[in-house]
C-alpha cells in the first residue's frame, strides 16, 4: 500500500530488489478514508482469488495496512510497515488535522503544480535527493499524475490528523509483523517502538543514513529486511498486496 501522492508504481523498484517466486499486487488508493481504502483492498483481493497475504505499507500505505490487519487479521500471513503509525493523539493529532485541512485547500486552490513543488521541498525528504536527478524526477511525475480533489479528499478523511486513533485494535493482530523506520526519522522511530510494544509479535528495524521513505532512500537495505522477513511465508505461494500488477517472478 502506497503513501500519500504516491501510485502503486512507486513500489516497482523496491520489489525489483525482493528475491523469491512471489506475486505483488499494488493497488493505486483512490478511497477517501481508511474504510473505503480496505473496502477497495478486500475488492482487489476478492477479484484475485486472494485468501491470505503477505500486506506491506508505507506511510498513509502503513496506516491502511495496520488497519486491514487489525480488522482481518485473519486474512494476513505477515505484516510489514515503513514510516507508519496507528494514529495521532491529543493537541499533536488536533494541530495535524489544521494542518491538513489548510493543506486540502490549498491543494484545491492552486493545483497539482504547486503541491508536487510544495511536497518535494518538505525536510522529511531531504535525504530523497542523495538518490539523483533520475529518481527525484520520477518522483515528481508520480506526484504529478493526482487529482488534487482526491488529494485533498484524502487529507480530509483519513491524514494523519483525521484518522482516528487505533493503538488499541492492534492486539488482534497476530501475524509476525516488521516495523521499518529510516533513522534520520526521529519521530517515525519512535512510532515504530510503540507499534512494536502493540503488536503482539512485531520486531523493529531502523535503516541507517534514511529518513522518511527509508525504501526509496536505502532500497537495497529495505529490500534484504522485507526478504527476511517475507521468508517465513516463502514456501508458500502468496500476493503482497501493498492499477493492479500482473504476476512476477524476481531473479536474486
Amino acid at each position: 500500500m502506497h503513501g500519500f501522492s504516491q501510485h502503486g508504481d512507486s513500489w516497482d523498484e523496491l520489489r525489483s530488489l525482493v528475491p523469491g517466486d512471489r506475486r505483488w499486487l499494488t493497488p493505486d488508493v483512490a478511497g477517501a478514508t481508511l474504510a473505503e481504502a480496505e473496502a477497495e483492498l478486500l475488492a482487489v483481493w476478492e477479484r484475485e482469488g486472494v485468501e491470505r497475504t503477505d500486506l506491506v505499507g508505507y506511510s498513509q500505505g502503513g496506516r491502511i495496512a495496520l488497519f486491514v490487519a487489525a480488522n482481518q487479521p485473519g486474512r494476513v500471513h505477515t505484516l510489514a510497515t515503513i514510516g507508519a503509525h496507528a494514529g495521532l493523539e491529543g493537541e499533536q493529532r488536533d494541530r495535524r488535522r489544521e494542518d491538513d485541512r489548510a493543506l486540502a485547500e490549498r491543494i484545491e486552490r492552486d493545483g497539482i503544480d504547486w503541491f508536487a513543488t510544495y511536497w518535494a521541498g518538505l525536510p522529511l525528504f531531504a535525504g530523497l535527493a542523495r538518490r539523483g536527478p533520475a529518481v527525484l524526477q520520477r518522483l515528481d511525475a508520480g506526484r504529478r499524475r493526482n487529482d488534487p480533489a482526491r488529494l485533498a479528499a484524502q487529507l480530509r478523511g483519513m491524514g494523519a490528523g483525521a484518522t482516528e486513533p487505533f493503538w488499541d485494535r492492534l492486539a488482534r493482530v497476530d501475524a509476525p509483523a516488521l516495523v521499518i523506520a529510516g533513522a534520520r526519522d526521529e519521530r517515525y522511530v519512535a512510532f515504530a517502538a510503540r507499534l512494536a510494544q502493540a503488536l503482539p509479535r512485531a520486531r523493529v528495524a531502523i535503516v541507517p543514513d534514511a529518513g522518511h521513505a527509508a525504501h526509496v532512500e536505502q532500497p537495497a537495505a529495505v529490500a534484504a529486511l522485507l526478504a527476511d522477513h517475507l521468508s517465513v511465508t516463502a514456501a508458500a505461494p502468496t500476493s503482497t498486496a501493498g492499477p493492479t500488477t500482473p504476476p512476477r517472478r524476481p531473479t536474486a
